[in-house]
């Protein structure tokens, strides 16, 4: 097998776990007696954790030549795998669930960058590597096994979570180790930027980051709680898993094309139309009447979190020094999973308690707008940089 078609099949696995862990998050923790604002606690305290421990991973793959990212991803899932399956079936109290569930969701987060940074190293070293295309086959798979497990859940129990996450990291973890590793983008030792010196020297970049971080704060508290949305719209664990099915796999064409569309528009263009329409999928979903209307809205991830999550990812591996690339990648997650999703999944458990799903609509719409401005201020920044 290619190294190509390896990498591919490494991000459809990794997808896997990731939804096993993330996207059935409320439902598991819900079945461990865990309450809506304790899920939005531990989702919440695990992104803002992460802001510390995804620089702090990120400076030792630059800095020791052990620790590749191939290693980290190894050894972190690894843990995660054992980690998950105590949880699931361990008699523990709600506190200890909360706790442990937090430790995994933080380490799930800081790492989520790992694989950009492999795909950026293979780039780097002459590979012959389609991230947008890989990325896109990772939403398939998530879409997959969102539309495969909503049913398990209801049959079994969440437990069966549990199962799926260890078999498909024992799976990814053999996949790993026929893989070479990546050439890193900076030599190792080399003083790499920082999180302060990223945002000193991107300007543009930083903004684009914060918009894509509100955005994304809407996008996570609706994704959360979309089991809760689902339901008051008068569906089921099953309907909830085929929406998130028809969300993830509309990513899919879009984040195999962006590649190719970054070769004739330019990449802030993309990542402004990327902000509508996320106005366009979270107002939706907002006021959505009916199920019908809810699964048009959830359609509009593929140009909105489908674009945008490949288009930054590739204006990472084009337009930052190869000393500031490792540290880059991993500022997508810590600015938009460590603010961004922190904000809404705390923000969107605690209204959603106090004062129902209304509250999380109007602060979802809100954030979206705020997002959406932002990103047409960087497009209008950039535009200014250029001319001086």
């Amino acid at each position: 097998m290619s190294l190509k078609n390896k990498y591919n099949l490494f991000y459809f696995l990794f997808c896997i776990v990731g939804c096993c862990m993330a996207g059935f998050v409320a439902v598991f923790l819900q079945y461990k007696a865990v309450s809506n604002t304790m899920i939005g606690v531990v989702t919440g305290v695990g992104c803002v954790s992460s802001i510390l421990l995804s620089p702090y991973l990120s400076s030792l793959i630059i800095k020791y030549e052990k620790l590749t990212a191939r290693r980290m991803t190894a050894a972190i899932y690894s843990l995660l795998s054992v980690g998950f399956v105590l949880i699931a079936f361990l008699p523990l109290p709600p506190s200890v669930v909360v706790v442990g569930y937090t430790v995994m969701y933080a380490l799930y987060v800081a790492s989520a960058s790992f694989p950009q940074v492999i795909a950026g190293g293979y780039m780097q070293g002459g590979e012959d590597i389609d991230f947008g295309f890989a990325r896109g086959l990772g939403s398939a798979s998530w879409a997959i096994t969102a539309l495969v497990m909503g049913p398990m859940v209801d049959f079994f129990s969440p437990l069966v979570l549990a199962v799926g996450f260890m078999a498909s990291t024992a799976a990814m973890l053999l996949l790993i180790k026929s893989m070479p590793e990546s050439a890193s983008a900076a030599k190792k030792g080399e003083k790499s930027g920082t999180v302060f010196d990223i945002i000193r020297k991107y300007r543009v970049y930083f903004m684009v980051l914060i918009g894509f971080a509100f955005c994304l704060s809407a996008h996570s508290c609706l994704g959360t709680y979309l089991s809760n949305i689902v339901t008051s719209l008068g569906g089921s664990t099953s309907m909830y898993g085929m929406a998130v099915f028809i969300m993830a796999l509309s990513e899919m064409p879009v984040m195999a094309m962006a590649s190719r569309w970054m070769k004739k528009v330019d990449s802030l263009t993309l990542i402004a139309i990327g902000g509508l329409a996320y106005v366009a999928r979270n107002f939706t979903i907002c006021l959505a009447p009916n199920l019908p209307v809810l699964i048009a809205g959830l359609l509009f991830q593929s140009v909105s979190y489908g674009l945008l999550t490949a288009v930054v990812t590739y204006y990472v591996i084009y337009n930052l020094a190869p000393e500031d690339q490792v540290m880059g990648q991993a500022m997508i997650g810590i600015v938009t999973s460590g603010f961004g999703s922190t904000l809404g999944n705390v923000l969107g458990g605690i209204l959603q308690d106090r004062f129902g799903l209304g509250a999380m609509y109007v602060f979802a719409c809100t954030v979206t707008a705020i997002g959406f401005a932002v990103l047409i201020m960087a497009k209008i920044t950039d535009k200014k940089l250029k001319k001086v």
